[in-house]
C-alpha cells in the first residue's frame, strides 16, 4: 500500500518525526551548559546533520508541494543518512546493552530509533513525486566522505573527533582503516540498498532512468 504526500497519515507521521528532531536537538543544545560541551564539537557529529536535514526535508515536503527535479535525490540521501545513522550508531557506538533497547534516553531515542524507522517508512510507502535516477546515487557519498576528512582534520587541529572509531590517537593511523572502512563500505551499500529500494517500493516511478 502507498501513500501519497497529502495523505493525513503521512502528513501525521512527518510532523510527529519533524517535532521530535526539533525538540530533541533544543533539548541537547539547552543542556550544552549543563554537560559542557562546546557548540563546536555537538554540531559535529553526524548524528546532528542527519537529523536536521531529513527534518528539512520533511518541511520541505510539507509546505511546499511543487519541488525541483533534485528534490528526489535530496530526499534519497538524507533517509539514507539517517537511516545509516541508526544502523552505525547500534553497530559501532551504543553500549551492548543498548543496541536493542528503546529504553534510552529521549534524545538517542528520537535520532538513533524514532527518525530512522520513520524515514525508512516514508521512502518505502510515499509514492516519490519525481522519478529518482539511481546511477547519480553515487553522488550522495560526497557528503559522507566530506565530513570524515573534515573530522581528521578537526582532529589536526584541536584533538578532538566525534566518535572513537575515527580517533587516530586511540586506533593509530592504520587502526582507522578497518574502522573507517566498514563504516564506509557500510554507506556505499546502504547508499545503494535506499536508492534500490526506490525501484521495488515504486517501479513506474523509478522505471524512467536507472
Amino acid at each position: 500500500m502507498l501513500f501519497n504526500d497529502d495523505s493525513p497519515t503521512v502528513v501525521a507521521w512527518r510532523t510527529i518525526g519533524i517535532l521530535a528532531a526539533l525538540f530533541a536537538e533544543a533539548w541537547n543544545i539547552a543542556n550544552l551548559t549543563v554537560t559542557g560541551e562546546r557548540a563546536s564539537e555537538h554540531f559535529g557529529y553526524f548524528t546532528v546533520h542527519s537529523n536536521i536535514l531529513i527534518a528539512g526535508v520533511w518541511i520541505w515536503m510539507l509546505v511546499q508541494p511543487r519541488r525541483p527535479a533534485w528534490f528526489e535525490q535530496l530526499r534519497g540521501a538524507a533517509t539514507a543518512y539517517i537511516v545509516l545513522t541508526g544502523l552505525v550508531y547500534a553497530l559501532l557506538v551504543a553500549q551492548p546493552e543498548e543496541v536493542w533497547s528503546w529504553d534510552i534516553t529521549f534524545t538517542n531515542l528520537a535520532h538513533h530509533r524514532l527518525l530512522p524507522v520513520l524515514a525508512a517508512a516514508d521512502w518505502l510507502l510515499v509514492r516519490s513525486a519525481q522519478p529518482l535516477r539511481i546511477r547519480r546515487a553515487w553522488l550522495w557519498m560526497i557528503y559522507p566522505i566530506g565530513y570524515l576528512i573534515c573530522c581528521w582534520i578537526r582532529w589536526g587541529i584541536d584533538g578532538w573527533v566525534p566518535y572513537p572509531f575515527l580517533d587516530p590517537a586511540t586506533n593509530g593511523v592504520l587502526g582507522l582503516i578497518p574502522s573507517t572502512g566498514q563504516v564506509l563500505i557500510a554507506f556505499i551499500v546502504g547508499i545503494y540498498a535506499v536508492a534500490l529500494m526506490s525501484r521495488v517500493a515504486h517501479p513506474r516511478v523509478g522505471s524512467e532512468d536507472v
